[in-house]
């Protein structure tokens, strides 16, 4: 595969996980992002609070990479098995490739390693499109050099490291992952809370009718 076809299928993959952010997310009023349906762990905003946290763990190694100085380019790029393999690992649980991982603790969010903790949906949702600006950055310039993409960063999970293009093949499904399991939670708040209404509002008839 040319690089330049890697970029942009990777750009692209992005572009369509913040359209599906904003039309889906952006606009929606706090008791929504926080809504926990029964059956569920997190709320919707927590799943985007999730995908933050683990931004904010490879971001800056992958930031401190592309800072090594001077790297040669190439006109193509092979993945490995084992980068396809954890790249369709990632993907939304609903794809039949997709497997579900145990989330490490520093990873979930805040309220359950601490129940005292408030976040503020507002400053997730800057902080997740401040990342996504970030991860396109990366994306431009990482793949181009196989100094680059061969440089190992330490993981999520020390002391194994993973090299600069398998984090990427990580990070980027990673993001569609959770934001279809933010939505598939805030359909089934909605669902939940029509319910409610519905039982709200029958009218149980009396004896005498």
């Amino acid at each position: 595969m040319k690089v330049t076809e890697f970029i942009d299928s990777r750009l692209e993959e992005l572009a369509l996980y913040k359209t599906q952010f904003e039309s889906s997310f952006y606009f929606l009023e706090d008791d929504e992002l926080f809504f926990i349906p029964t059956g569920e762990k997190w709320s919707a905003i927590e799943c985007i609070e999730h995908i933050n946290n683990l931004n904010e763990i490879y971001l800056p190694r992958l930031t401190e990479v592309c800072n090594k100085g001077r790297a040669s380019q190439e006109v193509l790029i092979q993945l490995s098995w084992w980068q396809k393999r954890l790249r369709n690992m990632m993907s939304p649980l609903e794809y039949t490739t997709a497997k579900k991982t145990r989330t490490r603790k520093k990873l979930q969010p805040r309220r359950i390693r601490n129940p005292q903790h408030k976040i503020s949906a507002q400053k997730v949702m800057e902080n997740f499109i401040s990342d996504l600006s970030h991860l396109e950055k990366l994306i431009r310039i990482i793949p181009s050099s196989p100094e680059l993409r061969n440089s190992k960063v330490m993981s999520a999970a020390p002391p194994i490291k993973f090299k600069s293009l398998t984090a990427l093949e990580i990070l980027v499904p990673h993001i569609g992952r959770h934001l279809y399991q933010a939505e598939r939670i805030l359909n089934g708040g909605n669902i939940q809370k029509k319910a409610k209404k519905e039982d709200e509002d029958l009218i149980i008839p009396s004896n005498d009718s």
